[in-house]
């Protein structure tokens, strides 16, 4: 049985803590019922991309409490829970209110505004399969994901990001994560053992290579992209980037600078991983090519996304291959098997092909371009002017640089005190670095426009307070410095 919580690398609250969570809810609410058999400690880390060690406290926790229970040389099952369910599920209940109503404006969150997404456009889709090409659901899939959706990739993101790729080079999966575990596999064959990741930069493939064999080398990034003299310096001969929009700066890489990035690879021998983070969400001018379009060495591994331009829930990612990893990957095709939903998959290859994804596109992106203006308008309006917004031409966030001297910590502490959920940059930068300034990210992605103001006036009055009692000398300003 295949399982797929949600693993967020932002908490405060431990992995194990999260699975262990997720498997109470799922059996309290009915999807895992009595003697369901659960995948074991090595098949469920390695599919998730953490550590045995998580997924065994989880398993132990629900073991002390009940949930499931372990039988030698046969693994770990559901257990009896009618009593259990009748003790505890208020328990849980409560607890995931709690998480829920956790903040009353939350600018960390990555659900999508209702009125971004057409889910009746997206029924449309999987009702055509499930009425007309429902006989494909009886059979395995590919493990490459379904060849239809692959070919629909390579044509769409060759005509609107320049990516060639052949469906045979094409992987697809149930979001990031399971792909770079393939990854992950296959550097272990060429006997690549250390990358260079952006600093600030992604956390989940940060910590995907950290549950692994590789060593995760900080990268700093500057106003051009990563800084390729460290990537020498460093020695190493993998590097993780995203180049058309670097998360969570929103610098944009320019293209002399990929060139040399691309030049890199080719003389240590390595692969440059591009994420295609947010690219086609561009509100000026027109989409920048790939910096796989640009590569003549077939030396990038290109890393896309539907979630992000669709719906979290829909999760479906693909990476493109280039050859020598494509060839390992078909070796040891029997070890990997396919995450995403193949009724998914169908629907989102119809909605490729018949052109609703190309207008959809359109619209969220013009969707976000108001509400970016917006959004803006009203920082102006109600930040205090010394908190300074800086925004890129793209993305769904808007970095707001610090007065030199305020504590960033002190300030997230302070906005979620008073039911604000915020971050700052430094959970993004490698704990080998302190950044130099402080920023607070402000993701405007799962607010519902009609609360948005309502939200940044909440966010103005907490920084204003800061701004007020920021005196060392103070014993309010000392609290807020803690």
């Amino acid at each position: 049985m295949l399982l797929t919580p949600e693993i967020n690398y932002g908490l405060k609250k431990p992995i194990y803590m999260q699975i262990h969570d997720y498997l109470i809810k799922e059996i309290v609410e009915g999807r895992l019922m009595k003697n369901d058999k659960l995948p074991s400690v090595r098949v469920f880390s390695n599919h998730l991309g953490i550590s045995r060690n998580s997924v065994e406290n989880a398993f132990n926790q629900l073991l002390a409490e009940g949930y499931i229970l372990s039988i030698p040389k046969k693994g770990y099952y559901v257990a009896e829970i009618e009593d259990i369910i009748g003790r505890k599920i208020k328990k849980t209940e409560d607890v995931l209110q709690k998480t829920k109503e956790q903040y009353t404006y939350d600018f960390k969150s990555e659900y999508v505004a209702k009125d971004s997404f057409d889910y009746k456009l997206w029924k449309k889709h999987l009702n055509h399969v499930m009425n007309y090409e429902v006989d494909v659901l009886y059979e395995h899939g590919d493990p490459r994901g379904e060849y239809i959706l692959r070919m629909a990739i390579a044509r769409h993101f060759y005509s609107t990001r320049g990516v060639e790729a052949r469906p045979d080079h094409i992987v697809i999966g149930g979001g990031i994560t399971p792909l770079l575990t393939i990854l992950v596999k296959l550097f272990d064959d060429l006997k690549l053992d250390d990358i260079g990741m952006e600093n600030p930069g992604f956390n989940k493939a940060k910590h995907v290579f950290d549950y692994s064999h590789l060593k995760t080398v900080p990268i700093d990034v500057n106003e051009r992209g990563i800084d390729i003299a460290l990537l020498y310096m460093k020695k190493v001969r993998l590097c993780y980037v995203s180049p058309s929009h670097q998360f969570p700066t929103g610098t944009i890489m320019p293209v002399d600078n990929r060139l040399k990035l691309l030049n890199w690879a080719e003389k240590v021998n390595g692969y440059i991983i591009e994420d295609d983070y947010n690219a086609e969400l561009r509100f000026e001018g027109q989409p920048i090519p790939a910096m796989q379009s640009l590569d003549e060495g077939d030396r990038v591994i290109y890393l896309g996304s539907f979630s992000t331009v669709l719906a979290p829930g829909i999760r479906i990612s693909f990476m493109v291959l280039p050859s020598v990893l494509n060839q390992h990957y078909a070796k040891n095709i029997e070890y990997f098997s396919q995450t995403a939903s193949k009724l998914e998959q169908l629907a989102l290859s119809k909605l490729i092909e018949s052109g609703d994804f190309d207008r959809h596109v359109r619209k969220i992106r013009n969707y976000y371009a108001k509400k970016q203006g917006n959004v803006l308008k009203y920082i102006k309006a109600h930040l205090p002017k010394e908190v300074i917004p800086e925004h890129g031409k793209a993305g769904l966030q808007i970095m707001l640089k610090l007065p030199d001297g305020w504590n960033e910590a002190g300030v997230v502490r302070a906005c979620e005190n008073n039911g604000i959920g915020i971050s700052g940059l430094g959970i993004y930068r490698s704990i080998n670095k302190k950044p130099s300034k402080p920023y607070l990210i402000l993701g405007y992605r799962g607010i519902d426009e009609k609360r948005m103001e309502g939200g940044i006036k909440e966010l103005g009055k907490v920084l204003m307070m800061y701004k007020e009692t920021y005196d060392e000398k103070s014993p309010i300003g000392k609290r807020f410095l803690i």
